[in-house]
């Protein structure tokens, strides 16, 4: 009788596990479930360093939504007033009318830290990249709407006011050793922008987000699933916001593309766009027509993005894993390459491009 007795003990007891486990799996499921189920999403669009931004945000509040996005429209406005050629009284704007030839010129600490890095990348691509190319952009006026080549005498006197060893920075300041020059974050500033935001995110309630301004693009947490985001690539001969390709990326990511379709113009059938070679002052002419950077530094990916246009496809490429960076290069002729890191996270959608092996 007592051997019946444990024997049915231990039917009813395993009985009891399996059905207290069956209520912590669906006890879990429905928690998950309801995790999902309160997470919203919203989508912002507004304007700030000189281009579109784009803002699509995921938590469990629209009110808490909202006041994130207004913080992010902050934020920019604030870089914008600080860096913009295009803002008059912006500090970047004031040294480059204001500064004395040899003359110590004092800037705030976080612009030193942003030139000093730019000074890194002149030196690391070898002059790939310019942090005072702004001579020569004013000189062609692409930006501004100007549809004439400027003759190559005036080009090449406009060089010489371009030349990164004639920036001397100093603690707290610069000093300029070459008259003319205009020190510039367009080839950098919205990586930056985008780093500034990205930390806005990490101290905010938002799940997740996806935050375009122009050619960078924030990816911050997740939607509410766990899963890795799906970014569309720009196609370079489409419409705007019409992808060729789209790369699955995790949050904590920030991609940067850089083309020859942002700004132009077209004269006796040739392009001409705002990237131009440190080295000739003419808009970069290599067979590129797009590159994009995938870096979890915003000012990396921007920077790069432009340098590795410039360097071309073989070199580019080369700096890219030099840089611990995944890149995404598009020939003329509709060829895409990209660096190992991606190759099994990227795919064309548009037929008329091919991802070469």
């Amino acid at each position: 009788m007592r051997r019946l007795y444990m024997k049915y003990r231990q039917v009813w007891i395993g009985l009891f596990v399996i059905a207290c486990l069956a209520v912590i799996v669906y006890v879990g499921v429905k928690n998950q479930k309801t995790l999902h189920s309160d997470i919203t999403s919203k989508t912002y669009a507004g304007q700030a360093m000189g281009t579109a931004v784009k803002k699509t945000l995921f938590g469990e509040s629209e009110t808490t939504l909202y006041d994130v996005s207004e913080q992010i429209d902050d934020c920019l406005q604030e870089f914008e007033n600080q860096v913009s050629v295009r803002i008059p009284d912006s500090e970047v704007s004031l040294c480059n009318k204001n500064y004395a030839l040899e003359g110590f010129y004092p800037l705030s600490p976080d612009i030193v830290e942003y030139l000093q890095k730019e000074m890194d990348l002149y030196e690391s691509s070898n002059g790939a990249f310019s942090p005072c190319i702004r001579p020569i952009s004013e000189l062609w006026g692409i930006e501004d709407g100007n549809t004439e080549v400027p003759d190559d005498e005036a080009i090449q006197q406009t060089l010489q006011h371009c030349d990164p060893i004639c920036i001397e920075l100093q603690d707290g300041g610069i000093v300029f050793h070459e008259e003319n020059m205009a020190i510039d974050f367009g080839a950098a500033g919205k990586g930056i922008a985008g780093d500034k935001v990205y930390q806005l995110l990490t101290q905010s309630s938002v799940s997740g987000a996806v935050i375009s301004i122009g050619g960078t693009v924030v990816v911050y947490g997740d939607k509410g699933n766990g899963k890795e985001w799906h970014v569309g690539i720009q196609n370079p001969r489409g419409k705007d916001g019409e992808a060729f390709g789209v790369l699955d990326v995790d949050g904590g990511n920030i991609i940067s593309t850089s083309g020859d379709y942002e700004k132009y113009f077209e004269k006796d059938g040739k392009r001409y766009h705002h990237i131009f070679d440190p080295s000739t002052g003419y808009p970069v002419d290599n067979g590129l027509i797009s590159v994009s950077v995938i870096s979890k530094d915003g000012f990396l990916s921007d920077a790069l993005s432009t340098a590795c246009f410039v360097k071309g496809l073989k070199d580019g490429m080369a700096y890219a894993r030099e840089q611990g960076v995944e890149a995404i290069f598009v020939t003329s002729d509709k060829k895409v390459y990209v660096t190992e890191g991606i190759k099994k996270k990227f795919r064309i959608q548009d037929d008329a491009y091919e991802l070469k092996k």
